[in-house]
């Protein structure tokens, strides 16, 4: 062969050789898979996987926002109409008068309403339709377990055998019974509007004292102690009178000022041999009238032995509390009348009528009627009960 063939021969074999090597390798742009069928079916799958993916993504993401801006909306509706609401409320109140500025609800109705058994948490307690009263109330020793407990606020620790109004019309008449084992106490609250009154009226309270003796080692019931007491929740001065130790058959216990009622007294009356102590106490609060009596007693057992008050007063007292204590059974009657500053007070017979046999005749005229409206309403005897 020629050396000239050769020679091109040669060359043409390596160009050739060139040619395969470089279509062998990568070339810019061109997708190898298309050569390799495992590459190219992995290839397809991993790119699948990568949108599927970031299709949930996106689809999750839309969701949330969505949900977001429909609980806006909803909230939104809601609120406005509530905002609204309360400001119409607020501008636009109901165009009536209120039911306590009615007519009807004035003038001698609401008089007859202004004093009343009306507080709440005590055996017996007394104030005015007033939000800073004159009060008054009972209170009374019991025994339980050979120790003295003091009763005034009503729990059922005190264990009663007994308590609660079994007459009230809710206007001027009531009767209570409290049993406390073998001591019982009936307390009646009778309330008249009189010429010389005062606003309001005045009102009476009799306490009928009753002991039941079933066992010898019960005699310290023969003497009894029960406590009445008056304060002024507006924080004047209420007064002592002198005659209080000694206690006839009528007697003034306290007396004070107020601008709704005016001039004031408390008196006491009872045909029964009392013995009556006091104490007298300034403070601006009367949730814990049972812990003062109760440090008074104590103090005076610690020092003299004795189970009566100290018969000593604070400064400008606006409180006098009043230990009536005697033999089992015995009956006191504690009256309030409002007005004595008037141009004729006619205070005596305004006593008399509130006290002894006046007072007894009118409650038993009171329960007589109360009995007759109950079984009118009610028809108990038709019903065989």
């Amino acid at each position: 062969m020629p050396i000239q063939n050769f020679a091109t021969m040669t060359g043409s074999a390596r160009r050739n050789a060139r040619s395969r090597t470089k279509s062998s390798a990568e070339v810019p742009g061109e997708d190898r898979s298309v050569n390799n069928p495992k590459l190219s079916l992995k290839a397809r799958k991993g790119r699948s996987r990568a949108r599927s993916f970031t299709g949930i993504i996106s689809l999750i993401g839309f969701g949330i926002c969505s949900f977001s801006i429909l609980l806006y909306i909803i909230f939104s509706n809601m609120a406005k109409p509530l905002d609204e609401d309360q400001k119409r409320r607020v501008v636009t109140p109901f165009p009536a008068p209120k039911l306590m500025d009615l007519p009807q609800f004035q003038g001698v109705h609401k008089e007859s309403l202004y004093w009343g058994t009306y507080r709440p948490h005590v055996y017996l307690g007394i104030r005015a339709r007033s939000p800073r009263s004159l009060i008054a109330g009972l209170m009374w020793i019991g025994i339980k377990d050979g120790r003295f407990f003091m009763r005034h606020v009503c729990q059922d620790s005190d264990e009663l055998n007994t308590y609660g109004w079994t007459h009230h019309n809710g206007r001027d008449y009531g009767r209570q019974l409290l049993v406390d084992r073998h001591l019982t106490l009936e307390t009646s609250f009778f309330k008249s509007k009189l010429q010389g009154s005062g606003y309001g009226g005045d009102w009476a309270v009799r306490v009928d004292v009753r002991s039941d003796q079933l066992s010898s080692n019960e005699g310290i019931w023969e003497r009894a102690h029960f406590f009445f007491y008056v304060g002024n929740e507006g924080g004047e001065t209420i007064s002592l009178s002198r005659a209080v130790l000694d206690i006839r058959q009528s007697s003034l216990l306290a007396f004070g000022s107020r601008i709704d009622v005016g001039n004031w007294q408390l008196h006491l009356d009872s045909m029964d041999n009392l013995e009556v102590h006091y104490a007298g106490f300034k403070t601006p609060h009367f949730h814990n009238l049972s812990d003062l009596v109760q440090a008074n007693l104590a103090d005076q057992v610690r020092r003299f032995g004795d189970l009566q008050l100290s018969d000593t007063l604070g400064d400008s007292p606006n409180i006098l509390v009043f230990q009536i204590s005697a033999n089992a059974p015995f009956k006191a009657d504690i009256a309030f009348v409002s007005g004595t500053d008037s141009k004729s007070p006619r205070v005596e017979e305004r006593i008399s009528s509130l006290t002894g046999k006046s007072l007894s005749d009118q409650l038993i005229q009171k329960k007589n009627e109360f009995d007759h409206k109950f079984e009118r309403c009610f028809n108990l005897t038709n019903k065989g009960i």
